[in-house]
């Protein structure tokens, strides 16, 4: 079963697959001496990827390929939101490293060699990173003997977590959706937002900056609940007085959230009516509730009326 994104999943994958936000990142975060062989601007996101529904829930990842001298270099960028650094990120690696060189091979039987990873791990959590750095760190006891039959790989981070000294280089809108994982923790929400708002002003006239807006705002208000939609309202409005693209944008906003508010409601009554009639509901259930448009939410209500089962109401 497919779990559901985390609120942190669906930012960070919103915005990391805009080809420009990748190309930028990506020009500050790697090696310089790797950046001078690859052609960025050339960089595919590939829709491959290699994280197991199992860990759907710890880790988002991302697979851009770059042309490199010759040959391809995929950059495993992977995500992990949890509060704590994971010990056994390595071994997620493992598995990418492995399943990417499976599938390699059998695209092209006749090669007899793979083309470069680079493994590169994006934490924003809220205590220090203190996972492992190398394959064989895991290993205990190793003796010498043994190392040459043994693994040996690290990876790089990009430690983004507010506890982190890393500065976050960039573009505005690439500075501004890692700072939004940065800050996502912070007890003064209200204030970072509005500091990411700030940043917004130098380039609102920009469209990507508009989506970006969107997906932060999704982020911080429907998502996290860092900030309710009041609050959201009056920032919008003191950050972007009498520009009249901002302000027709931020009018949309609200409407939309008001048709949210009333759709939320609808679905919160039917919750109830479910639970009274037919005993609390399980959460795959509550999820397609919640996820329901107003047409479905009022047409599932009429029939609860008459309906003698679940799934009766749901059909």
């Amino acid at each position: 079963m497919t779990s559901t994104p985390t609120p942190h999943d669906c930012f960070f994958r919103e915005n990391f697959v805009r080809p420009s936000v990748a190309r930028d990142f990506l020009r500050h975060v790697l090696p310089p001496v790797l950046l001078a062989d690859l052609d960025l601007e050339r960089l595919v996101i590939s829709p491959d990827t290699f994280v197991t529904e199992a860990l759907r829930k710890i880790y988002s990842d991302l697979i851009y390929q770059i042309p490199y001298r010759d040959s391809t270099l995929s950059v495993y960028l992977l995500f992990e939101h949890k509060s704590r650094s994971d010990h056994w990120v390595l071994l997620q690696l493992l598995r990418y490293i492995v399943a990417s060189g499976e599938l390699y091979k059998n695209q092209n039987p006749d090669a007899k060699t793979l083309p470069p990873i680079y493994p590169l791990v994006l934490y924003h959590g809220q205590t220090r990173w203190r996972a492992p750095a190398c394959f064989h760190d895991l290993i205990n006891p190793l003796p010498e003997a043994l190392k040459p039959f043994v693994p040996q790989f690290g990876y790089a981070l990009h430690d983004i977590s507010a506890r982190s000294t890393t500065e976050i280089k960039g573009e505005v809108l690439t500075r501004l959706i890692q700072l939004a994982l940065r800050h996502i923790y912070s007890d003064r929400p209200s204030a970072r937002f509005e500091e990411l708002l700030h940043l917004i002003t130098k380039v609102s006239r920009d469209q990507t900056a508009l989506m970006i807006l969107e997906s932060l705002l999704r982020y911080y208000v429907q998502g996290t609940g860092r900030l309710d939609e009041q609050q959201a309202r009056v920032l919008l409005k003191q950050t972007f007085p009498g520009e009249p693209l901002m302000e027709t944008w931020i009018d949309r906003y609200i409407e939309q959230g008001k048709h949210l508010g009333e759709q939320r409601g609808q679905a919160k009554t039917l919750l109830r009516l479910i639970e009274r009639k037919f005993g609390p509901p399980s959460e795959p259930i509550r999820r397609r509730i919640t996820q329901a448009d107003a047409d479905t939410l009022l047409e599932w209500t009429d029939r609860i009326l008459d309906a003698r089962s679940l799934d009766e109401v749901l059909h």
